[in-house]
């Protein structure tokens, strides 16, 4: 490795050290020097795009997620992030399209499928969510949060009993999860 190449590859470790240490203004300015230095750093586009999202800074995040989608265009978490921070803005259409194609390049993003069935159900389309989201908890069983949202999209569809079996099947890993379900969605006792 070269200087050239030293110094963006050290740089980009430092602002990872700096988010886990949540100095997250430093970690952020750490991944644009980054980026200044190496343009074509698809990681540190991403970890900005993070971080611009977390502060709720949708259009900046948005670009930054671009940019490193350009950088590598068959990235399937990429899409998945601009389908989260669209989600978030409530562009649900869109958010959609994003999810289907990390999807498309990689099944097993279990955060696509649980995204697409958020942006499903928001837009009503309970049925279509529920295999969304049933798909994110067999990528994901101990995934407390794939099972709220599908036993959630079961109560809209009337069908008790599915509801029923995903409380029973989370209170096994997740307690409090399940408890939210058994309130919330009306299920009996055990």
């Amino acid at each position: 490795m070269t200087d050239n190449n030293l110094r963006p590859a050290l740089l980009f470790w430092w602002g990872q050290v700096l988010a886990l240490l949540r100095m997250n203004d430093r970690a952020l300015e750490t991944y644009r020097a980054v980026t200044r230095d190496s343009p074509r750093h698809q990681q540190a586009w991403s970890c900005i795009g993070f971080m611009l999202a977390e502060r709720d800074q949708h259009a900046a995040a948005l670009e930054a997620f671009e940019r490193a989608l350009a950088i590598v265009p068959r990235d399937a978490p990429s899409h998945f992030n601009i389908g989260f921070v669209l989600q978030r803005q409530g562009r649900h259409e869109e958010a959609i399209a994003r999810f289907n194609r990390a999807i498309e390049i990689d099944p097993l993003v279990d955060r696509a499928w649980y995204g697409l069935g958020l942006s499903l159900a928001s837009l009503g389309q309970h049925a279509q969510a529920a295999e969304k989201f049933e798909e994110a908890a067999r990528l994901q069983p101990m995934n407390p949060y794939a099972g709220y949202q599908l036993a959630g999209a079961r109560h809209k569809l009337g069908q008790h009993e599915k509801v029923r079996a995903e409380y029973l099947r989370v209170k096994g890993f997740d307690p409090k999860v399940a408890e939210r379900i058994r309130v919330e969605f009306g299920v009996g006792a055990p």
